[in-house]
């Protein structure tokens, strides 16, 4: 075992005092699986090449206690959908699920939406059967230490329905002292189902937020999964998703990064039958000295599945960007067909971009490319505006809103595209 860092056995030391809420055998020997891999390596660093870009050692300067305590909320901080658009909305506060701020409403027949805290009660046999079987986290520290604390979280299963209502989900870190969470998510699919599910992340204060999520979508479903991550200007978000994609089936993926001291993204999807098919699509703004990170892996397991992956980004100021996309087609996954782009714009010299966009190919008869640039606003386009009465800010604001839109048109379903794009416009303004 290598030698673990103080705030790595800081963790280990956590979870031999820790208090669960569902203590059943199965459970407790998931969590204990999870912080003996996680002790088997402690927090990642640097010299992991998953990690070469990302630095987790700024959460030394954290007090990374685990607390339950929430402070109250004014409920109208976490409104950010429009007013008419009716939702089922789960808020979580600290990792753990707040019935006073959620309103799941009605339910059609083969839709349920609950907390896993509720799921381990109601549910049990179809938990154990799930819950850490999508996503292993051998070879994923960040992913084990979410596993050790399991508690909380999301389970949305939808089967043979199309919901027509998005969930909402409200992920809100708050503290007085600073802590850390790790909810636990879990999206099941079946049968022909539907679903969209619009995920927000937010907070208040310096802490840590670190998210798990199973995502497995079979049998002809399709799943859309929004997100934004717009945490404090001293929060940390890491989240994992583990997706398992069946025969026919679609996971649609779009992640705006947009807060946080440090954020990383880290999507896993298995195209495991014929006709499996995910995008995977993501925006990053970033400025002052924020650090985001998006890493992907998409596993061509089979023949005849396609995926198709496009992230872009712009970084002010000395904010730092990273993209690590990779594709695997296995061998005898004829018919392949993955395409990956990333693309950022840098708006000061001092701003980065780390990008690494990798394909492994041991197949034949497929088609797969992957494409990176980056580079400055143009001066032409700048200069064309600027010479039509437009200031140089507001030009610069729309030649990047427009650089970005294109993937929240692409990825976004048309109905929650302006939700994403006014963020966007925010961000710009400030």
């Amino acid at each position: 075992m290598n030698e673990l860092s103080p705030l790595s056995q800081s963790f280990i030391a956590q979870h031999g005092d820790a208090k669960f809420g569902a203590t059943v055998p199965w459970l407790d020997g998931l969590r204990k699986e999870g912080i003996e891999s996680f002790a088997s390596s402690g927090l990642p660093t640097p010299d992991v090449e998953e990690w070469k870009y990302t630095n987790l050692k700024v959460l030394e300067k954290l007090d990374v206690a685990r607390t339950t305590e929430a402070a109250a909320i004014d409920p109208t901080e976490l409104t950010w959908l429009p007013a008419d658009l009716a939702t089922h909305k789960l808020v979580f506060v600290n990792g753990h699920y707040s019935q006073e701020l959620s309103a799941i409403g009605d339910l059609p027949d083969g839709v349920r939406v609950l907390s896993l805290a509720e799921a381990m009660t109601s549910d049990e046999d179809l938990m154990a059967e799930h819950l850490g079987q999508i996503g292993g986290f051998k070879d994923a520290p960040v992913l084990a230490l979410n596993t050790a604390f399991i508690e909380d979280g999301f389970v949305i299963i939808v089967e043979n329905t199309e919901l027509e209502n998005p969930i909402e989900v409200v992920f809100v870190s708050q503290t007085g002292a600073s802590n850390s969470n790790h909810p636990r998510n879990l999206i099941l699919a079946k049968d022909n189902a539907r679903m969209t599910i619009l995920e927000r992340h937010l907070g208040e204060g310096s802490y840590l937020a670190n998210h798990g999520f199973e995502v497995s979508v079979a049998g002809s479903s399709h799943v859309k999964h929004y997100r934004l991550l717009e945490d404090s200007a001293t929060g940390i978000n890491l989240s994992t998703v583990k997706a398992r994609v069946g025969k026919d089936s679609i996971y649609d993926s779009f992640v705006l990064s947009i807060g946080g001291q440090l954020s990383r993204s880290e999507i896993h999807v298995a195209c495991e039958e014929p006709g499996a098919h995910t995008n995977l699509n993501g925006v990053y703004i970033a400025r002052d000295s924020q650090h985001i990170d998006n890493t992907t892996l998409i596993d061509h397991l089979v023949p005849n599945t396609t995926s198709k992956e496009t992230y872009k980004g712009a970084l002010d100021d000395k904010a730092r960007g990273v993209f690590q996309g990779m594709i695997v087609v296995a061998e005898g996954a004829d018919g392949t067909d993955g395409q990956m782009s990333n693309k950022t714009l840098l708006l000061s010299d001092e701003s980065e971009i780390d990008s690494k966009p990798q394909l492994e190919i041991y197949a034949d008869d497929v088609k797969c490319a992957h494409g990176f640039t980056t580079g400055e606003l143009e001066e032409t386009s700048l200069f064309y505006l600027r010479s039509r009465g437009i200031p140089e800010a507001p030009a610069r604001a729309m030649l990047v809103e427009g650089f970005l839109a294109e993937v929240v048109e692409e990825g976004i379903k048309e109905d929650y595209q302006e939700i994403f794009k006014a963020k966007i416009s925010a961000w710009m303004e400030n």
